[in-house]
């Protein structure tokens, strides 16, 4: 009978592919931008629009951030009036915006999340498919 010890923990289970920082794969190419070589520094447009990266949730959390500032700006300049009519030109120009900021910020930061998620099950699919290649090839001699 055949001795098989199949890994399944990622940082164990060794491709032929080299690995980047943080264990990612450098010479995959998931968008089709380009092919990179084993090796080569990938351009600031490639990592922020690369499915693993974080950028795009921290370019979320800003942009929500500013959202909530802007509506503790109108918050604090509306409470200081009585006149409704002297309100609205900070609801209008700082509340509105700010929210419209928030929920783009959230939409930015759950986007991101899932292409992440995306990104982690096709790494794992790529593991198991090699374990299941490997187990083909010692079950086939």
């Amino acid at each position: 009978m055949t001795d098989l010890t199949v890994r399944t923990d990622p940082d164990t289970v060794r491709s032929r592919r080299s690995r980047g920082v943080f264990g990612r794969r450098r010479d995959l190419d998931p968008l089709g931008i380009g092919g990179l070589e084993i090796g080569q520094r990938r351009s600031r447009l490639q990592v922020l629009f690369d499915p693993a990266s974080a950028v795009p949730t921290y370019i979320g959390i800003a942009i929500t951030l500013i959202g909530f500032a802007l509506i503790g700006y109108a918050w604090v300049k509306v409470a200081a009036l009585v006149d409704v009519w002297r309100q609205m030109p900070y609801v209008v120009s700082a509340g509105l915006p700010g929210l419209g900021l928030v929920m783009t910020g959230l939409v930015v930061i759950n986007v991101s999340a899932r292409r992440q998620d995306g990104a982690a099950r096709g790494r794992q699919m790529g593991t198991l498919a090699e374990a299941l290649q490997e187990l083909q090839r010692s079950l086939d001699q």
